[in-house]
C-alpha cells in the first residue's frame, strides 16, 4: 500500500508490500551512537536534550586524516565550492582560492589553487571541505549507514583552521551534529538547548547569556542536539575536524506529503467558480473532504515512507 493510496483513504488496516507485511525499523539514535562510541556503553547521550562527549570508535576517528587535506589540495580536481573558505562568518571570495585549469585546451575555472588556499589559511580563515559523503569513502559509508540507523539525511563537512583562530560567529545549525576532532584542540562555546522548535531558526544569532565551553581533543566526539547556539576557537595548534549533520524528516514535510496525496485526487484543471457564496460552499466541502482523508492516512506507513525518502537523500540538507 503506497502513502497515496492510505492518505486518499482507498486503503486501510495494517501496511503492507507484495512480499508481505513490512516489519517496524528496529534502529534509532541509540543504534547510531553505537556506531560513533568506541565504547557502546557511552551511547546513552541524552538524544535531542543535551550536548554530551565520548570516544569516537576507531574508523570514526580516522575518517579524515591531516594528510588528506594536504593531498586535496596537491592531487586533486576539487572545485569552489567543494572547497571553499570562511573568514569571521564572511565567505573567502572564490578567485582567492581557485584558479583555470586548462582541460584539453579548454580553459576551465574554479579549480582550487593550493597556493592560494594555504596562503588563506595562514591569514585566519577556516577552510571548508564540503559534501565529504558525496565523494570520499570513508565519509560516504559512514553517512550511508548513520542515515539507515537515524532514518535521516547525513552529511559529512570537513573544517580546518590554524591556531589561535576564531571559527563562525555564533550560530545555530538545523540539524544534529556530532563533531569529530582529527587533530589539535578546539574549544567549543555552548549555549542554551531550545526546547521547541517555535524558540528558534538556523542562523547567526545575537546577544545570549555566558556559555559552558568544552575542549574537544583528537579521537573525540562531541554531540550537538539540533539548535543549540554555539561558535568555535582553536587553541595552541591548528585543527582538523569532520562535522557529520544528521537532519531527521521535518514536520512540514510530514504535514506536505500527507496532503500531497489528498491533493492526488483532485483534477489539475478544477476551479473555484460561482458566486461568492457558491465559492465558500464549495471550499467548506472540500476542506471537510481534505479533513477526512487526513483523518484516514495510515500513520505507520507516512512515517516508514518519510523515514525511508530521508536515508536515502544524498547531501545533508
Amino acid at each position: 500500500m503506497t502513502t497515496t493510496e492510505a492518505a486518499s483513504g482507498t486503503a486501510t488496516g495494517p501496511a503492507a508490500t507484495a512480499t508481505g507485511p513490512v516489519a517496524k525499523p528496529t534502529t534509532g539514535p541509540r543504534d547510531g551512537l553505537r556506531l560513533l562510541c568506541r565504547d557502546p556503553r557511552t551511547a546513552d547521550v541524552p538524544w535531542g536534550e543535551a550536548h554530551a562527549v565520548f570516544d569516537a570508535a576507531q574508523d570514526v576517528a580516522a575518517i579524515v586524516s591531516r594528510q588528506d587535506l594536504e593531498d586535496w589540495l596537491d592531487c586533486s580536481l576539487l572545485h569552489y565550492p567543494v572547497l571553499n573558505a570562511m573568514r569571521g562568518g564572511t565567505p573567502v571570495p572564490p578567485e582567492a582560492l581557485t584558479r583555470v585549469m586548462h582541460v584539453s585546451g579548454d580553459p576551465r575555472a574554479g579549480y582550487v589553487d593550493a597556493a592560494k588556499v594555504r596562503f588563506q589559511l595562514a591569514a585566519g580563515a577556516t577552510v571548508v571541505v564540503q559534501n565529504l559523503h558525496e565523494w570520499h569513502r570513508p565519509a560516504q559509508q559512514l553517512c550511508r549507514r548513520l542515515a539507515q540507523l537515524f532514518s535521516a539525511k547525513a552529511g559529512a563537512v570537513a573544517f580546518w583552521t590554524r591556531a589561535g583562530e576564531d571559527g563562525l560567529r555564533v550560530h545555530r545549525d538545523d540539524g544534529h551534529l556530532f563533531v569529530v576532532q582529527i587533530a589539535g584542540t578546539k574549544r567549543w562555546y555552548l549555549y542554551d538547548t531550545p526546547r521547541d522548535a517555535a524558540d528558534w531558526s538556523p542562523g547567526y544569532v545575537e546577544d545570549l547569556a555566558s556559555a559552558r565551553t568544552v575542549d574537544l581533543r583528537p579521537g573525540q566526539v562531541l554531540y550537538l542536539p539540533e539548535g543549540i547556539a554555539h561558535h568555535t576557537r582553536t587553541l595552541d595548534t591548528e585543527s582538523v575536524h569532520v562535522t557529520v549533520a544528521i537532519r531527521e524528516p521535518r514536520l512540514r514535510d510530514t504535514v506536505e506529503l500527507a496532503v500531497r496525496a489528498c491533493l492526488a485526487r483532485i483534477p489539475d484543471h478544477a476551479t473555484l467558480s460561482g458566486t461568492g457564496a457558491e465559492r465558500e460552499e464549495t471550499a467548506d466541502e472540500l476542506l471537510t473532504r481534505l479533513a477526512e482523508a487526513l483523518g484516514r492516512v495510515d500513520r505507520a506507513a507516512l512515517v516508514r515512507d518519510l523515514s525511508r525518502r530521508a536515508a536515502e537523500t544524498r547531501g545533508s540538507r
